[in-house]
């Protein structure tokens, strides 16, 4: 039994790596497996491959043939862990075959009656978890208002123009995401995943609400809305004038074109990055590219829920980020920025995007981002997780209007104008004469003067591009400074610090995509010219996708590196157990003194952690206490908000408002409902609870712990020197010496503080969601509501609903719920540190105290099992850490190299002298 495992395990290893070429075909949603021949060790792997086959009773595989394997769900066909880079690839490749092994050589040992209950078991599981690594996808959501120039961003970031953008009127409306997968070049492939059946049904019933609502002698503006959406799902509707008639929900809901698609996922696969964006725009965006006289189509991107991109874009090479493209956030679409909201949710880093002609004054922006700040900075008081991209730097803009140049600045740019006078001069002197001179002499003295005219031309428009670029980089300057100050102001205000005391550093970004894509000819829709760079180092594109790629790079290796570490203490456990010294009673001592040590150490660690505990817990409580007070304040403001919203509006809006869970158009109840109830004392705590003190008291725990483990294992060493046998002390301080505390405890920390983050990121940095969702049912209520009287009814309802009794329930529910919230998420990161914990105890023990065999121990399996650690898991593990620190060299190549590759094959073109793609 155990051969027949084993070789199993070997050929299933062999034609994972060596065997199959694993790619995806869009039709049928099926997945094909092709055998390769031009591999190595094809022909034996077939081999194994038909001797498996003939266990089975299956059909030979044949090197010509194609497995179609069905995918049983979409997560089978969207995995990213068989699309790595090769150095990456190989390092998974390494980790789970060997673990997987590990894995099934434990199973076999453990079936002998003296390994039974010897704890086999934990590192099987170890083993099975290692063995079925894959590498962790972290999201940057990029999201800004309609227009900013996401998609534009993003195609330069990179380097194809994958989506969507303004230059063609088809911005993307739908989530979507690209993601990093090792195929050929300029070889792509999407998925496209459509709404559920009951999110579309009640996109439906709010929009046919609409148009009842204007039946009734309201707004048209909502019902109008509506009304285009519908006529371009259903074209049949096209025919019918505004207003139209009622309209069944399930009868649209029948409609042949939307029943085919709700609920489904459809994938498509080409060749060329030129032609990804026209195949993917009916799916992404509202543009439509039917000719006038053909037969209407639906405009099915109201029914898609989100686009996947696949192919290999050198700024996602790490394999551990993937970009984001979120329609619209901000903007009054109540429900596409609903879904953003909940999408941003899972999103590790969050991009905004703004337009950097509005950044620094338009008020209304700076109130926008006020907002925006003030909820991620309760959310990620470090700001790790924000980056800034403010667009349109490759805009012109007049030198006139940069009225806060100081003095030595307004001189460079006086030196410049002067310079360009200069040259225009010297132009006008050598006259416009275009006769040719029939005598040598004066033909001569043509040829110079339009040499010279060439030549005074080249300097003009090359001065004229070092004053445009330096007049954007200036006002780039003023607006990031401008960003960074109010910035500082909110932080601030958020943290009640001193307004001198500078927060934590936020990355900051000004670039001219659109001058980017032309100069390395990204996207050929865009004109010839750039409008203000020459250089594509100028406009920030550069410097944006070296800060990506970076941290994919960090996160990659980060994630590598965490998993070798633990390959390391399972092998060193392993190998120890099985490498016992023979009994003795000297070594019985040390054990003994050894195992009161370690006992020791659980006891003033666990004083320590519950020390540091009881300081969490007694915040936490404050915390509570402040929030509660703010609530009732809150709770006591609610009726007059609710009777103003009844005196601001007509019945039918009133009554849309309910129908849209206190939500329409520019009014937002939920929101007006709980406004300051992280505001004033709240708003010092919570910061000062998640983003201060909660990070230095878990850093000072693990400092104190590791602290107290190296005192631990110092005396252990010091035990083992008073043995005689010098072998004994030399292996004991070896395995003292890889004993690293603080490897085992980081990851520990680093769960815990991720799981209180995720638990922000649902709070949202609101109550406004939890609000939403406790009034699900009363709203409901209100908006069934019809008849005679219905509007006072409904006015009635909501006022009892928010009675002073009722209202402070309400209220204290919610801080209730956000509590709870809370300490699950710190629950559960001590949970986790005490799992580390646990862990650290267990390998001290394995590795320094329990070194002695017993006499029952089968030394025939023990000696095997040496040889296959040493062998077939010791050394590929040392390959491994070899490979890993290739890979950290090997990512570290700046993926400005690419664009700097792609700017050598522009050619500049004699006439104008200036940059443009070669066809």
């Amino acid at each position: 039994m155990r051969s027949l495992v084993f070789e199993f395990d070997c050929i299933f290893a062999l034609c994972n790596r060596w065997l199959l070429d694993v790619s995806w075909e869009a039709m049928w949603g099926r997945r094909i497996i092709r055998p390769c021949a031009s591999r190595p060790c094809a022909v034996e792997g077939l081999r194994y491959f038909n001797q498996l086959n003939s266990l089975t009773n299956s059909q030979p595989l044949d090197s010509s043939m194609d497995l179609d394997l069905e995918a049983s769900d979409s997560e089978s066909m969207t995995s990213h862990g068989d699309s790595l880079p090769q150095d990456l690839q190989e390092c998974y490749d390494i980790i789970c075959s060997t673990n997987k092994r590990l894995e099934v050589e434990l199973e076999i040992m453990g079936r002998q009656d003296y390994y039974k209950d010897l704890g086999l078991g934990k590192w099987k599981v170890e083993a099975k978890k290692l063995g079925d690594s894959i590498p962790r996808l972290r999201k940057l959501a990029f999201i800004g208002r309609t227009g900013v120039g996401k998609s534009t961003a993003i195609n330069a970031i990179l380097g194809a123009p994958v989506l969507s953008t303004g230059a063609d009127g088809a911005c993307t409306s739908v989530q979507t995401e690209v993601i990093y997968e090792a195929l050929p070049p300029s070889t792509w492939r999407a998925s496209i995943k459509f709404i559920e059946r009951n999110d579309w049904q009640k996109t439906l019933s709010n929009m046919l609400d609409d148009l009842e609502v204007y039946k009734r002698g309201d707004d048209s503006g909502p019902a109008m809305d509506a009304w285009e959406i519908l006529k371009e799902v259903y074209p049949h509707l096209r025919t019918i004038s505004f207003p139209p008639p009622h309209q069944e929900v399930d009868i649209l809901l029948e409609h042949e074109v939307v029943k085919s698609k709700l609920g489904t996922e459809k994938w498509i696969h080409g060749s060329g990055f030129e032609h990804i964006e026209l195949q993917l725009r009916p799916y992404l965006t509202p543009f439509t590219n039917i000719a006038e006289g053909e037969t209407p189509q639906s405009f099915i991107w109201h029914l898609v829920d989100s686009v996947r991109i696949y192919g290999a874009f050198d700024v996602l090479a790490s394999c551990a980020i993937s970009l984001v493209d979120v329609p619209g956030f901000g903007d009054a679409n109540k429900t596409r920025t609903k879904r953003t909201e909940e999408y941003l949710k899972t999103a590790e880093v969050v991009v905004l995007v703004a337009d950097v002609k509005r950044a620094a004054d338009d008020q209304v922006m700076r109130d926008y981002f006020s907002k925006f700040l003030q909820k991620m900075i309760r959310i990620d008081g470090s700001m790790e997780s924000l980056l800034i991209v403010l667009t349109g730097a490759d805009v012109r803009i007049n030198e006139d209007q940069l009225y806060y140049l100081d003095e030595k600045q307004c001189c460079v740019i006086q030196n410049m104008r002067q310079a360009i006078g200069r040259l225009h001069n010297s132009l006008e002197e050598l006259g416009n004469s275009s006769t040719t001179p029939l005598d040598v002499a004066a033909f001569k003295e043509y040829v110079e003067r339009q040499q010279r005219k060439e030549d005074i031309t080249r300097q003009l428009r090359t001065e004229q591009a070092a004053k445009n670029t330096y007049v954007a980089h200036q006002r780039s300057a003023r607006v990031r400074e401008a960003f960074l100050q109010l910035y500082r102001q909110v932080y601030c205000n958020v943290s009640k610090k001193d307004i001198a005391d500078e927060p934590p550093p936020l990355p900051i970004f000004c670039v001219g995509s659109t001058d980017f894509n032309q100069l390395l000819g990204v996207d050929k829709r865009y004109s010839d010219t750039p409008l203000v760079f020459t250089d594509p180092k100028d406009t920030g594109i550069p410097q944006l996708s070296q800060h990506i790629h970076e941290l994919g790079r960090r996160n990659a290796f980060s994630d590598i590196d965490a998993l070798v570490h633990k390959c390391t203490v399972l092998h060193k456990e392993t190998k120890s157990f099985f490498s016992c010294l023979k009994r003795d009673p000297k070594l019985t001592a040390y054990e003994n003194a050894a195992r009161g040590l370690v006992e020791r150490l659980k006891d003033t660690n666990d004083t320590t952690q519950q020390t540091a505990e009881s300081k969490i817990h007694d915040y936490v409580n404050e915390l509570e206490q402040a929030l509660r007070i703010e609530a009732k304040n809150a709770a006591k403001d609610s009726l007059d908000i609710i009777e103003t919203l009844g005196s601001d509006f007509r019945y039918q809006t009133y009554r849309a408002i309910m129908s849209r869970e206190g939500e329409f158009r520019t009014t937002d109840l939920n929101e007006d409902l709980v406004n300051g109830m992280l505001d004033g004392t709240v708003s010092s705590v919570w910061h000062n609870f998640f983003n201060d003190f909660l990070k230095s008291e878990l850093e000072s725990l693990i400092v104190a712990i590791r602290d107290h483990c190296d005192v631990t294992i110092q005396s252990i060493k010091e035990g083992a020197k008073r043995k005689p046998k010098q072998k004994v002390v030399a292996r004991i301080e070896k395995e003292c010496d890889g004993i690293r505390p603080l490897d085992m405890l980081k990851p520990a920390k680093s769960n815990y503080l991720w799981s209180v983050q995720q638990m922000q990121r649902e709070f949202g940095g609101s109550f406004k969601g939890l609000l939403r969702d406790k009034l699900e049912v009363h709203y409901r209520r209100v908006a069934r509501q019809s008849g005679t009287g219905m509007f006072q009814r409904m006015k009635d309802i909501n006022e009892a609903e928010f009675s002073e009794q009722k209202a402070q329930q309400l209220y204290a529910g919610l801080v209730d719920e956000v509590m709870s919230a809370i300490r699950e998420a710190i629950t559960k990161g001590e949970n986790s540190l005490d799992t580390a914990l646990t862990r650290l105890y267990s390998h001290i023990e394995r590795s320094c105290i329990y070194i002695q065999e017993d006499d029952a121990m089968n030394k025939s399996p023990q000696k095997k099992m040496l040889i296959f650690l040493e062998e077939e898991y010791g050394k590929p593990l040392a390959e491994l850490t070899i490979i890993a620190i290739g890979v950290k060299s090997a990512t570290q190549l700046q993926p400005e190299e690419t664009w700097k590759r792609r700017l050598s094959q522009v050619r500049v073109c004699p006439r104008y002298s200036e940059a443009c793609c070669p066809s």
